[in-house]
């Protein structure tokens, strides 16, 4: 069920109504039921594959939790990279395997015909939410081994952690010690109520009014950007800029708004990235709770900056590789992680740099400075658009060969709305930055008067601009 749908809608008008007609233990036994048939709605057979999923881990985090070398927590940490690798990577290594080597015998059909003479299915089909389940498993289960973990919660605590329906299909990645404590008083106050109001009609304005409306304009392009001129493909780099903002960051809201209205606050995952001075400053900003579980996880285990300078240009390459490849198992993503390293590394370079010149980095930058850092940081961004949502290569070149040295081709007739488009998005960017607009009171009065305006002309907005309704760009990893 998709946030922007009807029978969504429906759904949590249920759920919300008997989650708090329902008093104490029994509520967390709805709430998971809950969240259980919002994954059972999407696949059966994969729901109870997931709920087998976390009850293996809960039964090995009980091991870890008595003994931190137990042999649980390897089995745990290959059963669930495993799990992942065969899922998401499986034909990523298949034709990995076939490029390099030539061999029929890794030829699609060859795995194809094995699938349908042994399981019945010609392919692998992509888990909902994979990525994003896997990830917040590991991070709990290595917090556990590490002893930061000490909420020992039961199996209804933990698998209500794990699959809480607002967040589970795109995020916000959830940690322990932001869930489990919330689940003990469960309750909503009447600012929980009114933001959550508040975030559930934003993140429909950003998705349904901005992105949805840009997908129809921007997607051919880049499925076939010799079809169109240079500004043309110059100029869809900013519309999805645009779009996967207010894509992402709409859904992170609306999965926020909806728990807070079921009386759970989730994580901030955005704070204004378009906004930041540089692109160090803009991956604390953009998809936050992805940002800090690949640092905790990955770049601070491979010795973060504490080890030789080279070494740690190294640890920023293969920790921005990986997270390329988090998004998605295509050569692309890997490139678009590994440039993002490669330009943190030099933006490193240049702070120790400075620092050897006796500048002080803490300082505030002067107003031009800051633009600048904008700029540069944003144009960086969108330029390796390319390499994050072109099918392939080929295209991902073509894009930025005709930005950068124009096309003869057709011109979109829709380019003023990407201009319009960005406007807005630099708008809702701003917004995340002034932290008292419009959430800094929420008295019942005023939150009430606000609401219900707002409320309005969101529901005027998304009658006349809503066009249909796409997917979550997010829900495909």
């Amino acid at each position: 069920m998709k946030f922007t749908s009807l029978s969504f809608l429906l759904f949590f008008l249920v759920v919300y109504v008997l989650n708090w007609s329902i008093r104490g233990q029994w509520r967390l036994v709805f709430l998971f039921v809950a969240s259980l048939l919002f994954y059972a709605a999407w696949s059966i057979p994969f729901a109870f594959h997931f709920l087998g999923l976390v009850a293996f881990n809960h039964f090995c985090n009980l091991k870890i939790q008595k003994n931190s070398k137990s042999w649980a927590f390897p089995i745990l940490l290959f059963v669930n990279l495993t799990n992942l690798f065969l899922f998401k990577y499986f034909y990523f290594f298949w034709d990995s395997l076939l490029y390099l080597t030539g061999s029929s015998m890794f030829q699609p059909e060859v795995i194809r015909n094995f699938l349908d003479s042994q399981f019945g299915f010609e392919s692998i089909t992509l888990p909902l939410a994979i990525s994003f389940y896997t990830f917040q498993m590991i991070a709990y289960s290595v917090d556990v081994k590490r002893g930061e973990a000490k909420e020992n919660p039961n199996f209804l605590k933990y698998a209500l952690f794990v699959f809480f329906f607002p967040q589970l299909v795109a995020g916000p990645i959830v940690r322990h010690g932001e869930f489990f404590y919330q689940l003990d008083r469960l309750s909503a106050t009447k600012h929980q109520l009114f933001e959550g109001f508040y975030l559930v009609f934003l993140g429909l304005l950003k998705k349904v009014v901005v992105a949805d409306n840009l997908s129809p304009v921007i997607d051919p392009v880049f499925l076939n950007p010799d079809q169109y001129d240079g500004l043309t493909n110059f100029m869809v780099l900013f519309g999805y800029a645009a779009r996967i903002f207010c894509d992402f960051s709409g859904y992170t809201d609306m999965a926020r708004g909806l728990g807070k209205l079921l009386g759970i606050d989730l994580p901030e995952n955005f704070r204004a990235p378009y906004l930041s001075v540089s692109i160090r400053e803009l991956w604390t900003r953009w998809h936050i709770t992805l940002s800090s579980w690949i640092k905790d996880y990955i770049y601070f285990p491979l010795g973060g900056s504490r080890v030789s300078e080279f070494r740690s240009y190294i640890n920023l390459l293969i920790t921005f590789s990986l997270a390329g490849i988090w998004h998605g198992a295509n050569i692309t993503f890997l490139v678009w992680g590994f440039t993002h390293g490669v330009v943190l590394s030099i933006e490193r370079k240049w702070e120790l740099y400075r620092k050897s010149k006796g500048i002080d980095v803490r300082l505030p930058l002067p107003t031009y400075k800051k633009v600048l850092g904008t700029v540069y940081a944003f144009l960086f961004f969108c330029l390796m658009i390319p390499f994050f949502n072109a099918p392939d290569m080929p295209r991902a070149i073509q894009l930025l060969q005709f930005t950068f040295f124009g096309h003869a081709g057709e011109r979109s007739p829709k380019l003023e709305f990407i201009f319009y488009s960005m406007l807005i998005t630099f708008l809702f960017n701003y917004m995340q930055m002034k932290e008292d607009f419009p959430r800094k009171e929420w008295s019942t009065k005023k939150s009430l008067v606000f609401l219900t305006a707002f409320g309005f002309v969101s529901l005027i907005l998304l009658g006349y601009l809503a066009p249909g309704g796409t997917e979550f760009i997010y829900f495909q990893f």
